[in-house]
């Protein structure tokens, strides 16, 4: 029996894939977790503190110009003129005097913008606060100055307020679409990414390959598939039988075995001497590995334990076999399980 390097051996791709396919529960599962923490995450980040929130009322302001004495209107305001006026005195301490006492100048202009969009003789204020309700007195009082100063200077004839809104909440721009994709994609990618680490890493043994990337004892077949799976095994135990005049089951367990054939041998955690002698005096050893619970590295020390005492080993063979999982691995024609 010749050495053979497992952790050399390729990879299986087509078991690798179908382990995948078992588990893309796991990936929906990941998916579904993914979008509900990145839309709480989200939604924790957005929420801001009442006082740090952000409040926004505006107004129109139609302003009438009167004329000069060359006959022509006066269009000397313009939009950077306007947000400059309105922290002027004249300006300024007319609003202060609609507003109660608690309010301050700085605030006042902190929170006042004047601007011309388009049409010079509409003047459109925005004041932005903490606070809603100062929000809109501050846009009251606004309003009432600019009407004052439309009654008093000589460039306008009147000045009126035509159009206003109640303070609303800023919000910015929602993004909970794009949060919940990319808890999805993060879910998934590390889900995906977890499982491949695992099955690469994982070497239990399941198929005929992954014995061959341990040893090239002959492989006998599958026991507890049914179907022409079991019949192959069956048969090819009897073939041995015959040919070596009488062998013996050795099952190699890493855990509490599924099942053990009459007058086999279990080897879990080692065998006396009356047993070794039985085995290596028998015409071969026929090696029974359960599916899916046995390392390739605990096999490889079995194995060398035998090598050692010189026991012959006639064939291996994998028990309590995943009928349904060798039917997609091999096929329709060879994998059917059902009974003929």
């Amino acid at each position: 029996m010749r050495e053979i390097r497992y952790a050399d051996a390729g990879m299986d791709l087509k078991k690798l894939g179908l382990c995948f396919v078992r588990k893309c529960w796991l990936v929906v599962l990941a998916a579904v977790i993914g979008a509900a923490l990145g839309g709480a995450l989200y939604t924790f980040a957005s929420v801001v503190p009442e006082a740090e929130r952000e409040y926004r009322a505006m107004s129109k302001v139609y302003l009438d110009f009167e004329v000069d004495e060359t006959g022509e209107v006066y269009q000397q305001y313009n939009g950077y003129t306007w947000n400059d006026l309105m922290a002027t005195d004249p300006i300024l301490d007319v609003t202060m005097q609609y507003l109660p006492e608690d309010y301050d100048r700085t605030e006042v202009t902190a929170a006042t913008k004047a601007e011309i969009l388009s049409d010079v003789r509409l003047l459109t204020i925005t004041i932005t606060t903490h606070d809603a309700d100062r929000c809109d007195a501050i846009l009251r009082a606004t309003g009432q100055s600019l009407t004052a100063l439309g009654n008093t200077a000589k460039e306008f004839r009147q000045i009126s307020v035509i159009q206003t809104t109640a303070a609303q909440l800023v919000t910015a721009d929602d993004r909970t679409v794009q949060a919940v994709t990319a808890g999805i994609m993060s879910a998934v990618v590390l889900t995906l990414l977890g499982m491949l680490f695992y099955y690469v890493l994982d070497d239990r043994i399941m198929t005929a390959g992954d014995l061959k990337q341990v040893t090239d004892v002959p492989f006998i077949g599958y026991t507890g598939a049914g179907g022409r799976l079991q019949k192959d095994y069956e048969d090819n135990l009897a073939y041995l039988q015959k040919k070596a005049g009488g062998v013996t089951t050795l099952t190699v367990t890493q855990g509490r075995p599924a099942g053990q054939e009459k007058e086999s041998v279990l080897w879990e955690t080692g065998l006396a001497a009356p047993v070794w002698d039985r085995l290596c005096a028998a015409g071969g050893v026929v090696i029974v590995v359960e599916y899916g619970k046995v390392h390739a590295v605990y096999l490889a020390y079995v194995l060398e334990q035998l090598r050692l005492r010189e026991c012959r080993i006639a064939g291996i063979g994998i028990s309590g076999a995943d009928g349904r999982f060798l039917h997609r691995y091999y096929g329709r024609a060879f994998g059917r399980v059902d009974e003929a």
